[in-house]
């Protein structure tokens, strides 16, 4: 199926949040409104963004970047996000130290013969390489335009890991916690500065 294929069936799949914007709502300060389609690599795709990114979307970024704003999925609007997530795996490995504690005893003699016996313990420490592996998630966001003949145009694209969790399960915070998010903001920023105004950033 073509991307173009793909955009217009994705409008007709999965309703979005009611209280989404769309272009002709009264925002004459937004220059650029733009779309959400998100697939993943079994061909699952849904279209817009759920409640809670719409707030984050219509609020927190809209404030920063106030000229591009978010609306619904529609073939009105001209400028899609494509976001792909694909699985990966890292492989490495980690140190791990053994610390061990033995009882001893035995003689000991001075230098004029005299012998005493002694207990304690010894301690020994080892240090062993063992491999392990952990799974995330590639998060690509692709910039499509769309023009009058309706074929997509890509402009940029942004790539993030998506990696939650450190190998012991500490939650790690910033852009590979919130990959999606992280993506949405560099192509509204990119947008922002001019991006889709520079003819060089656009790749067929």
């Amino acid at each position: 199926m073509s991307r173009t294929s793909l955009f217009i069936a994705t409008l007709m799949l999965v309703p979005v949040a009611a209280t989404a914007k769309n272009k002709d709502n009264g925002r004459p300060h937004c220059a650029t409104t733009y779309s959400i389609v998100q697939e993943d690599t079994l061909g699952n795709v849904k279209q817009g963004l759920n409640q809670k990114n719409l707030k984050w979307a219509d609020k927190d970024l809209e404030k920063k970047y106030p000229d591009v704003c978010y609306a619904d999925p529609d073939p009105s609007v001209k400028t899609v996000f494509v976001i792909t997530v694909t699985p990966a795996t890292y492989h490495g490995t980690r140190v791990e130290t053994n610390t061990n504690t033995t009882p001893t005893s035995g003689t000991v003699t001075d230098q004029d013969g005299n012998t005493a016996t002694y207990q304690g313990t010894a301690t020994t420490t080892t240090s062993t390489a063992v491999p392990y592996s952990f799974e995330y998630g590639k998060f690509m966001l692709t910039v499509e335009t769309f023009g009058d003949d309706g074929k997509p145009i890509v402009r940029q694209r942004f790539q993030q890991n998506g990696i939650y969790h450190t190998m012991y399960g500490i939650p790690l915070g910033g852009r590979g916690h919130h990959p999606a998010k992280a993506l949405i903001e560099d192509a509204v920023k990119w947008i922002h500065t001019g991006g889709l105004d520079d003819s060089l950033q656009s790749t067929r």
